[in-house]
């Protein structure tokens, strides 16, 4: 058993896999640089992330608490298309 509650297990696997959302102080790859991220307009700091879509293809969006401390696997720099933002 791990002296971890089931909420940190719940993190560290989904940190550990790469593809979640997370906080990574120092990162190469900050969600400020990554194409599917959306800036907040009230505060810079803050965004919105929209890589995941569902099945209909309609976008996922994930709230993004801090643009230059968070990252995930599927990080990708440049602009979204036409085709990509609809």
């Amino acid at each position: 058993m791990s002296p971890r509650g089931p909420e940190q297990e719940a993190t560290v696997s989904a940190t550990s896999n790469g593809n979640m959302m997370h906080e990574e102080p120092g990162t190469k790859k900050p969600c400020q640089s990554c194409k599917w991220q959306i800036a907040d307009p009230t505060n810079p700091l803050r965004g919105q992330c929209t890589v995941n879509r569902n099945a209909m293809g309609g976008v996922w969006k994930r709230w993004v608490t801090d643009v230059n401390r968070m990252t995930c696997g599927k990080h990708e720099v440049g602009k979204l298309s036409f085709r990509e933002h609809v």
